[in-house]
């Protein structure tokens, strides 16, 4: 088998529930996993002949995304802000939305010197790590703190840290009933992305994500969406500095209900962003001080 007829293969068993451009990519994923190659090097070798351990690796990974498994579980790694964290059932596979929402994080920190001199940051909801650990590699400065409810999601943040060389802090706490208070510190930024996908929304997924990715990290009630970034607010309200910064990554269907619950909490300078596609994908809003609160 060549590489070309890897990719052939790859592409025809994927089409029909990809398409072929992520059909495509897919297989140029699972080719340069398998083969240790760059864009150039896949390109201009694709004539060459697999030696055996790779074509068998390349027909078990056919075998795995026929049957649905999403590509990063098989591979057991994705690239997210540049780095390579370690994902498994355990955790979700980070979006590219949430590369866009840490990217507008760390311009944020940069261009308004949040924290100038200590910057202290906290997630919640951490899963990977992958948040967490790309604001710690980003910026070495910054306390960075990081708490999720699974201890095997943990296991695989702590594993990720480890793997990107950075220091942060992690805690297993159930948000709904946080007992980590971390006093005395606050902190100047807490982001988060919670729970958010309906389960009436669940029809519309892809079944790999269904069937793999962890559903206590992706499903809330139908009656009660913002459940999660209720209580994440209330949190925010005792443990952000003053003039610190919520940030949250939202279900593009709830955006302007989710302004509206940061504002009737006394939020101020909320900001509703789109991601790249066009959705209400993101806020950012500050703690309002002692004086904004109207009781």
């Amino acid at each position: 088998m060549t590489i070309a007829e890897a990719e052939k293969e790859i592409i025809e068993k994927l089409v029909a529930v990809y398409g072929f451009d992520e059909a495509k990519s897919i297989a140029w994923l699972s080719i340069s996993h398998v083969c240790k190659v760059n864009r150039t090097q896949y390109l201009n070798s694709k004539n060459e002949v697999l030696p055996l351990i790779n074509e068998t690796s390349i027909l078990h990974i056919i075998k795995e995304l026929t049957s649905g498994k999403p590509l990063q579980y098989i591979l057991g790694e994705t690239e997210f802000y540049g780095l390579v964290f370690k994902v498994n059932p355990s955790v979700l596979i980070p979006r590219p939305e949430t590369e866009e929402l840490v990217d507008w994080v760390l311009k944020e920190i940069k261009d308004n010197k949040v924290g100038e001199g200590s910057l202290r940051i906290l997630d919640i909801g951490t899963g990977s790590g992958c948040i967490s650990v790309s604001l710690k590699k980003h910026v070495q400065k910054a306390e960075v703190y990081a708490i999720d409810i699974s201890t095997e999601a943990l296991a695989t943040a702590k594993t990720n840290a480890l793997i990107n060389q950075t220091d942060v802090v992690f805690v297993k706490d159930d948000i709904l009933n946080p007992t980590s208070n971390f006093q005395p510190l606050t902190f100047n930024i807490i982001i988060s992305n919670p729970p958010y996908v309906t389960y009436s929304e669940k029809e519309q997924m892809h079944q790999n994500v269904l069937a793999y990715e962890p559903h206590t990290a992706l499903f809330v009630s139908n009656n009660d969406p913002l459940f999660f970034y209720n209580a994440i607010a209330d949190y925010a309200l005792d443990h952000l500095k003053p003039a610190g910064i919520l940030f949250f990554e939202i279900n593009e269907n709830f955006g302007l209900q989710t302004v509206e619950l940061l504002d009737k909490k006394k939020f101020k300078n909320i900001e509703l962003r789109q991601d790249l596609g066009g959705k209400d994908r993101m806020i950012k809003c500050e703690l309002p001080l002692s004086d904004d609160f109207v009781y």
